[in-house]
């Protein structure tokens, strides 16, 4: 009988204990963001106790004395598990949890392509490399056209694609080469190393271009260092087309290039525009993508 009255006892010390509460409220914000997160939920971590924050993402919630950790949790960010202190108002802030997935990797394209002012014949090859340490991948492009006669286009670039990735950010280093003869009188060999930084949809370009430029005709030579920058955006439906802009100032001549790119599935297709001094071309191209596979052979 004695153990029976003991064991009621402790019984109801524990009920009374539990029974002890705090009301805690607060705000629950996303970080680096200065708006509320409505229906997030707010839970005594270990139990059942919990709410959610209102449409200006207000709370409010009676913690039994006994425990001291809250979770906090929304989909589309990381869930935080906040401990307890003598503070009863709290000031939640919510890291977006994103699960970055790059589809550009071993990736292989062909493109015929047209230059519909001065070189109508011409292609463009495309490659990616598997994903290296984690994230970056290795790109290239190699691109032809001419007329069959006096007249050749050719770039070339070299890309190190989302070197730096993160929640709405991402950075990639490029290079890129142009060579042209245009009418036996325009010579033009330039190059290009620039990064891009896309937040959030926009894209900002910065960067050094180099030129060799001769116009026989205006009896005009350019060798000349400048600064390259540029935008780029994402343009959604119904049209899902990357475009990018950026001109190269130089000494007593500029030089600009803009290139809209559209894909669906494997098939793909641009429209470029390039300018320097007295040469125009705009290119149009068309082709497909396709992924390519390593296997490990066996022994």
């Amino acid at each position: 009988m004695l153990k029976n009255y003991a064991f009621l006892f402790f019984l109801s010390l524990f009920a009374f204990a539990q029974s002890q509460t705090t009301e805690y409220s607060g705000t629950v914000k996303i970080k680096g963001e200065d708006y509320p997160l409505p229906g997030a939920n707010v839970v005594v971590k270990g139990t059942q106790i919990g709410t959610q924050t209102d449409f200006d993402g207000n709370f409010k919630i009676n913690v039994p004395d006994s425990l001291r950790v809250l979770t906090f949790s929304y989909l589309g960010v990381k869930t935080l598990d906040y401990k307890l202190g003598e503070e009863r108002f709290l000031e939640i802030f919510l890291k977006e949890d994103c699960t970055i997935c790059f589809f550009d990797s071993q990736q292989i394209g062909f493109h015929v392509q047209s230059g519909i002012l001065n070189n109508p014949l011409g292609g463009q090859f495309e490659f990616t490399s598997p994903i290296m340490f984690g994230r970056p991948v290795l790109g290239g492009s190699i691109g032809y056209q001419t007329n069959r006669r006096e007249n050749r286009f050719l770039t070339a670039n070299l890309d190190l694609k989302h070197f730096y990735a993160d929640c709405g950010i991402r950075i990639d280093l490029k290079t890129s080469l142009r060579n042209l003869n245009f009418d036996d009188r325009i010579d033009s060999n330039s190059y290009s190393v620039h990064g891009d930084v896309s937040l959030r949809g926009v894209k900002l370009i910065a960067g050094f271009s180099n030129i060799d430029f001769v116009d026989v005709d205006e009896n005009k030579t350019v060798r000349s260092n400048g600064p390259l920058v540029g935008f780029g955006t994402w343009i959604g439906r119904p049209f899902y087309t990357y475009i990018d802009a950026k001109t190269s100032i130089y000494r007593n001549l500029s030089e600009y290039q803009v290139e809209a790119k559209y894909t669906y599935k494997r098939l793909s297709s641009f429209i470029r525009y390039t300018k320097v001094g007295g040469f125009n071309e705009l290119s149009l191209g068309v082709g497909f993508e396709f992924t390519y596979y390593l296997h490990k052979r066996g022994k």
